[in-house]
């Protein structure tokens, strides 16, 4: 099929060089707090240090990825976007033709998060910087995924993989600086 995909890995030691920081919040801002901060507190999650109920874990998860996934912008900063996407943008076609979508569905981040033998912080980092991408897409590659069974699975034979689905179905992605 001749499809390309890319992967980026960012190291864990790279947080200690610059903290990556949230892009929509003001440091002034209670909520503030930056991707090593998540990982820490997700790591006490995990452990149930907190003694939370399942529900409660799940719905922190959940919001997580929404966040680690838009940590850099929603659409204007996600430095991950399809071809067809640029090429919308570039035609001036409006943002609501465009998705921002889970390189690996959430469904499975969490399950994977929840099944983690040791979470520590730096191996929740590592995970969520390796599997837990935005990707910007177009309504029609969403519908790609969602046609081949592919909206919050990956594929069957998947071999870990986080750009699986999108080779899958031909979605070729590019790095934005």
């Amino acid at each position: 099929m001749g499809t390309s995909y890319v992967s980026v890995k960012v190291e864990y030691s790279d947080i200690k060089k610059g903290t990556k920081v949230l892009a929509r919040i003001s440091k002034k801002n209670r909520r503030f707090r930056t991707k090593e901060k998540i990982c820490r507190d997700l790591s006490i999650i995990l452990r149930n240090e907190s003694r939370l109920s399942y529900g409660t874990q799940f719905a922190v998860l959940y919001e997580v990825i929404w966040v680690w996934s838009e940590f850099d912008g929603k659409h204007k900063g996600c430095k991950h976007w399809s071809k067809k996407a640029l090429k919308a943008q570039s035609e001036g076609r409006s943002m609501t033709e465009l998705i921002h979508e889970h390189l690996v569905p959430r469904k499975l981040l969490i399950k994977e998060l929840f099944e983690m033998s040791d979470p520590s912080s730096k191996k929740i980092y590592e995970y969520l910087n390796e599997y837990c991408i935005g990707v910007i897409i177009t309504k029609d590659e969403d519908s790609k995924l969602n046609n081949a069974g592919l909206r919050s699975e990956m594929p069957k034979n998947w071999d870990g993989h986080p750009w699986a689905r999108y080779k899958e179905v031909g979605i070729v992605v590019e790095r934005i600086n």
